[in-house]
């Protein structure tokens, strides 16, 4: 870190309250966040369904189907 991102960052975290060690742990936390953020392009979230059960009530009657029984 170069010594003028040093003393800025250090003036920031005097404007709001916080210690070296705070605004470092801040830090990593909105990075972390950012990286874990879900990717619109995720195939997980881009699938199409791939069959159909047939069952109107499917969403509500799963473990019915699922376990022979309710499961409430």
């Amino acid at each position: 870190m170069k010594e003028e991102e040093y003393m800025s960052l250090r003036e920031v975290l005097r404007k709001r309250g916080l210690s070296l060690k705070e605004g470092l742990h801040l830090a990593v936390e909105k990075l972390l966040q950012e990286e874990m953020r879900l990717s619109s392009s995720d195939a997980f979230l881009t699938r199409r369904p791939v069959g159909r059960s047939g069952r109107r009530d499917l969403s509500t009657a799963h473990d019915k189907y699922l376990y022979g029984k309710s499961r409430a």
